[in-house]
């Protein structure tokens, strides 16, 4: 190798060792925020907490955290219909039976 070469080995790995520090604080940072909020949960009752695309929208399909999200709300929708389907068969048997 020529001193070229190494001088140029030697600053991509200065600046690959620079990004990996950088992303590495970047995620301490986020992890510092998450817990931050996660104790204000306890303190306040207003306080939330993200889901996980939100925290790293990069790292996740917004199609399919945004399916999975409808997924459990359809599925939440047929809980409480069910329900209420029970609820109101119960008081209507006891009105029949009265």
């Amino acid at each position: 190798m020529t001193i070229a070469e190494i001088n140029r080995a030697l600053e991509s790995k200065q600046r690959m060792k620079r990004i990996e520090d950088q992303e590495r604080a970047t995620f301490d940072y986020i992890l510092a925020n998450l817990i931050g909020r996660s104790i204000s949960r306890i303190y306040s009752s207003n306080a939330t907490y993200p889901d996980i695309s939100e925290v790293y929208p990069s790292l996740f399909d917004s199609e399919e955290i945004q399916e999975q999200k409808q997924k459990q709300k359809d599925e939440l929708s047929i809980l409480r219909f069910k329900q209420f389907a029970q609820a109101h068969n119960s008081k209507r048997s006891e009105e029949v039976g009265e």
